[in-house]
């Protein structure tokens, strides 16, 4: 992220944060009972690029206008056009206004979860993560190239056992039986969860540079495209996925299917697609 903080500064940040602090001087620094807030607003230290109070905000901006909302609507649009199987449309369990209904409810749990995630940024933004620079020598050349992989192993099996957790009736009623009301969902879906549960979801994306060094390179790779797959698995053409939309006791997995096969929980998509499946589990 701070790569990204270096470049969006650079750009266009501190012009828009030097507009934007005198904008507000003028508004708020003539009215005699502001005057506690124009000092705030009038203070250098708030608005140097090292400020917490700026990155925080900065983080907050990029978060959700660009890399999640944005990307929503533009990614999720294409995918919806390219990939997502139309006739699906007329599936009795396809809601009527449903696009409409999976767009709403990301846009609003990207909000909300973005929130509870700039801390965790912010933290890494501030040297509390171990992440370094690819290539510097911090670590080995091994490590160098498998920490995606990893990285990968780390994050599908939290997230496996998480989402096996959202699955305890409990969970599942109060929170996640909002994602799987969507039997045959689209592209707009990926971040249709309840803000709480999304935002413990994504936990162990984060965790990892706390964990065990991870260059910062790498890391804006696998955020990438871990924001990509989410749009992917819901595409309908990604079967893996799809079949836990239509079973929900089947394919928990998010990247992998090694602890579906483990835990005894896989179904393989051809076969089940096909209707030699078990019972079907409805969302209920």
């Amino acid at each position: 992220m701070d790569l990204i903080l270096a470049y969006l500064d650079q750009s266009c940040l501190d012009a828009l944060y030097i507009s934007t602090r005198n904008t507000l001087t003028h508004a708020i620094c003539p009215r005699p009972r502001l005057v506690g807030i124009c000092a705030t607003m009038t203070d250098p230290s708030v608005w140097r690029r090292d400020s917490p109070h700026r990155q925080a905000l900065s983080i907050f901006l990029f978060l959700w206008l660009l890399s999640s909302s944005l990307f929503l609507l533009l990614f999720g649009g294409l995918c919806y056009l390219w990939n997502f199987d139309k006739s699906l449309k007329q599936h009795p369990r396809y809601h009527k206004n449903q696009i409409w209904e999976e767009a709403q409810q990301s846009l609003l749990t990207l909000f909300l979860s973005t929130i509870l995630t700039v801390p965790i940024l912010l933290t890494q933004v501030r040297g509390y993560a171990k992440l370094y620079d690819f290539g510097d020598c911090t670590v080995s050349a091994t490590y160098e190239v498998a920490q995606v992989a990893y990285f990968i192993i780390f994050s599908d099996t939290c997230m496996y056992w998480l989402h096996r957790l959202f699955h305890h009736p409990l969970l599942f009623n109060t929170m996640h039986k909002k994602h799987h009301r969507f039997i045959i969902p689209t592209p707009f879906s990926a971040y249709a969860f309840d803000p709480l549960e999304a935002w413990v979801m994504s936990l162990p994306i984060y965790a990892y540079s706390f964990l065990w060094p991870m260059s910062r390179e790498i890391q804006l790779l696998v955020f990438g495209c871990a924001n990509v797959w989410s749009f992917l698995i819901h595409d309908n053409r990604q079967q893996f996925h799809t079949v836990h939309h239509k079973n929900v006791q089947r394919n928990f997995g998010q990247y992998l299917d090694i602890w579906d096969r483990i835990a005894g929980t896989y179904a393989d998509p051809g076969w089940y697609l096909r209707g030699k499946a078990d019972v079907i589990v409805s969302s209920k």
